[in-house]
Formats: C-alpha cells, sequence, structure tokens
C-alpha cells in the first residue's frame, strides 16, 4: 500500500487531518492521469514510464471531472470497473501533477474506483488553486533545505507564506537557542508543522502569515540574531542574521 493511501484511510476514520492529506497528496511521485489530460498540461513531456490503455467503451469522466490514481494498482480496478479515459501515464509527482491544475479542472477525484477509504476529492477554483500553490511552494523551499539546495537562498526569498507563531502580545515569537547561542525568530514552512509546534509550546497563541521580506527583516531588530525554521526537538534549520541579510538581497 502507497503511503498516501494510509493517510487517507486514516483521514477517512478521522485520524488525520486535511493538512496532513495535502501534504500527502503532494509528496507521493507515484500518480497516474489519463494521457488527454497530461499530453495538455506537459506538452513537451512525451514518453512516461508506463502507459496504460484503457478500453474504448465504458464510463468516462464528466467534462471537468480529473480522475487521478496512486498507482498503477488503482488504475486497473478502475479499468476492472469499466471505466474509459483512452490511457493512463506515469508515474508523476504530486507538486508537478496538483501544480497543473487550472480553471479547465472542475474537479479532482483520487482512485475514484478504490476502496472509498483510499479516495479523496475536491472542487477546484480559486481559492483551492492558491491553497495548493502554497503548499506546493512550502514542499519545495522544505526539499530545499533538506538537501541544502543550490537555489536554497532563491527559494528562501520567493516564499510569500511563512507561518509565523505570535505570543499573547502579538508579536513573534523568540526562542534562545544554545547551537549557535542566540535569540532566533520562529517560523515554518508549513501549518501542520506550526501546529506540531504549537502543541509543544503552550507560549505560542496564534501564528502570522509573513512574506520573505517582512519574516528576515525581523532578523535585524535588536536582541535578535536570526530565524530558525521549522523548529522540531529534534533538529531546525538556523539562519543567522548574515544569512537572512543575505536572503533579503535576492528580494526584488
Amino acid at each position: 500500500m502507497a503511503a498516501v493511501t494510509g493517510v487517507l484511510a486514516d483521514y477517512a476514520r478521522g485520524e488525520a487531518s486535511e493538512s496532513d492529506v495535502v501534504r500527502a497528496l503532494l509528496a507521493h511521485d507515484g500518480w497516474y492521469a489519463p494521457m488527454l489530460w497530461l499530453s495538455e498540461v506537459f506538452p513537451d513531456r512525451k514518453v512516461y514510464d508506463s502507459m496504460i490503455p484503457t478500453p474504448a467503451l465504458g464510463q468516462a469522466p464528466a467534462p471537468g471531472q480529473l480522475w487521478v490514481f496512486t498507482d498503477a494498482e488503482q488504475v486497473a480496478a478502475a479499468i476492472e470497473a469499466g471505466s474509459a479515459f483512452a490511457a493512463a501515464g506515469g508515474p508523476v509527482r504530486g507538486v508537478e501533477l496538483f501544480g497543473a491544475l487550472g480553471h479547465a479542472v472542475s474537479q479532482i477525484q483520487v482512485n475514484p474506483a478504490g476502496l472509498a477509504e483510499h479516495g479523496w476529492s475536491v472542487g477546484i477554483d480559486d481559492a483551492v488553486l492558491d491553497f495548493l500553490a502554497r503548499w506546493i511552494g512550502a514542499l519545495e523551499v522544505e526539499t530545499a533545505l533538506n538537501e541544502s539546495a543550490d537555489d536554497l537562498g532563491e527559494r528562501l526569498a520567493g516564499f510569500q507564506h511563512y507561518v509565523v507563531p505570535v505570543d499573547d502580545t502579538g508579536r513573534p515569537r523568540v526562542v534562545a537557542l544554545l547551537k549557535p547561542p542566540g535569540n532566533y525568530v520562529m517560523a515554518f514552512t508549513a501549518p501542520d508543522l506550526y501546529a506540531a509546534h504549537q502543541k509543544r509550546d503552550p507560549g505560542v497563541t496564534g501564528a502570522a502569515d509573513m512574506p520573505a521580506a517582512m519574516l528576515f527583516e525581523l532578523a535585524d531588530y535588536d536582541g535578535v540574531d536570526g530565524v530558525v525554521l521549522d523548529m522540531k526537538e529534534s533538529d531546525s534549520f538556523i539562519l543567522p542574521q548574515d544569512l537572512c541579510s543575505a536572503v533579503l538581497k535576492l528580494i526584488a
């Protein structure tokens, strides 16, 4: 079973949050989708590792409805159930698949012929597209942080939706760290990471949605030595003042 279907099953049982589902959908790299749609949104990509044909006759998605599948087995289940959509191609990365959604799609449905707890659907409108774009940006920043990517600075500078914890005065939460020693403004790339920290830190009473310029400028205040990103109990990403200043220089 793919990890994403496990999260969907947990969500169906009320044991996972919407944020858990979104992260799992975007982090999954084994998606299959109809070739007609893939050809439209990725016109320069002509070859996929696997292209699975479907019967010419059968149930097809309604206009504006996009069926996507977490793996080839889910495609086979749809074919067995009598579905017809020419062919499915994959695998496709989640950030690519969901990032390619546009107004031509009115609804996306995951695993339409699979077990109910392995399915998921949502209507597509401007609010949903914006929501997905924020999450995709967050995951791209996280990947750049974890891999120390060459474009890390540009990723940090370009992200406009840092989740910054605030205290009961409404000020950004500052934490004292030992390595390197100093006081650091906390920020998170995604809502689920912030929510996990909020459970551990009773001093956090809310959060602010903050663009890169505003966040990294906080490192220049008296008594602040930098920014700490995605702080967990075991690790975090610490950006001292000089690195915060370098990020600010990349912001047009």
